[in-house]
């Protein structure tokens, strides 16, 4: 830690302004209740508070090595004994015989010194005091802060390890779903297969290059949507009919990197793989008091409804996503009824936290 006072240009103005006003007050205290001239009460007072201040920009170290976290109460107290009587030997040894060397001082200064010797010594006490105790507020305040500052960066560390987990447990839900496709389609229809891995490893490779916490245009994931449905689309021909209705107001929103990609995967799941005929999935998207509100809408029959009573793994990874992203758990919904399931998602902009216009 850099001293507090000689590393600061602003602390140490104040910290000589506030010895000024020291010297200031004690060469008044020696004019009136010592009846010393104002010559021999200004230099003094100016000699002994510069030589204190001096030594007073040292007593840092003795405090920033006697801690009291590191130290118990007996031997802080020895420590300062120690320190405040070296510092009192210090000041006075020197002081006293910087003045004496003033000729004009020399006569009768001897006198006047011991004369004022117990008063130094306890305004000398008291300052050594507030300085020690400035220092250890100094000290604590730079303490406090840095441990602040290391819990929010190990806070930090764990969400992003978090959401590290979270999104490998999606991708290669996902990948494990398209390799099975493309295994199928190399048998019967191989210019297909080889057409979905293509399209795969264009997915994929804009996948890995995103970090689990980045933010990112609605347009932007709206494009990658498009990448993973030209994927779906090869496999499942004519079955899968894509619908979107996207205000255009909602495309530059800031959403979560990835977080709509396993809920369109979920749709065709369990759209497409429980059904035989045409399956429809419905995008929408419109913005309102701060939110960007996109909901997900596919067919689904009442058996496989049954099936999906409780959300999957997918489901609980985006909603623990968001919990951690934005710190709420009120951000996703799912709804599912007459032949329908819909997942709505509402995510806060630019900070916004009202929920008092959600639906």
């Amino acid at each position: 830690m850099l001293h507090p006072i000689t590393n600061n240009r602003r602390n140490l103005i104040l910290y000589g302004i506030f010895w000024f006003l020291i010297a200031l007050i004690h060469g008044v205290f020696l004019h009136n209740f010592y009846s010393a001239s104002i010559y021999l009460a200004i230099v003094d007072s100016f000699i002994f508070n510069l030589l204190y201040a001096i030594i007073g920009l040292g007593l840092w170290y003795a405090v920033k090595f006697s801690q009291m976290e590191t130290n118990n109460v007996g031997n802080l107290i020895i420590n300062h004994l120690t320190v405040i009587s070296l510092t009192m030997v210090v000041l006075f040894l020197f002081g006293f015989y910087t003045l004496k060397s003033i000729p004009i001082l020399n006569e009768g200064y001897r006198e006047f010194f011991n004369d004022t010797l117990i008063w130094r010594v306890l305004t000398g006490i008291m300052e050594y005091i507030l300085i020690v105790l400035v220092y250890y507020l100094i000290m604590y305040y730079y303490n406090f802060m840095e441990k602040i500052n290391l819990e929010s960066e190990l806070k930090t560390n764990v969400k992003v390890a978090e959401l590290n987990v979270l999104k490998s447990q999606i991708n290669p839900h996902f990948l494990f779903n398209s390799l099975n496709s493309i295994s199928a389609l190399t048998v019967s229809e191989s210019k297909k297969a080889q057409e979905m891995i293509l399209k795969l490893s264009e997915f994929l490779r804009f996948s890995i290059s995103e970090k689990p916490d980045a933010m990112r245009d609605f347009s932007e994931e709206l494009e990658n949507i498009s990448k993973y449905l030209d994927i779906e689309k090869v496999r499942f021909g004519d079955r899968l009919i894509i619908k979107k209705d996207i205000a255009k107001k909602c495309l530059d929103a800031s959403i979560p990197s990835l977080i709509l990609q396993p809920i369109v995967e979920n749709a065709i799941k369990h759209g497409l793989s429980e059904s035989l005929g045409q399956v429809e999935i419905r995008i929408t998207a419109d913005c309102f008091h701060g939110y960007l509100k996109v909901q997900i809408e596919n067919d689904m029959d009442e058996i496989d409804r049954k099936k999906r009573a409780g959300n999957g793994i997918g489901l609980q990874n985006i909603a623990q996503r968001l919990k951690l992203m934005f710190g709420r758990e009120d951000l996703i919904f799912t709804r599912s009824e007459e032949g329908k399931f819909l997942v709505t998602i509402t995510f806060p902009q630019n900070g916004t936290y009202d929920t008092s216009n959600i639906d």
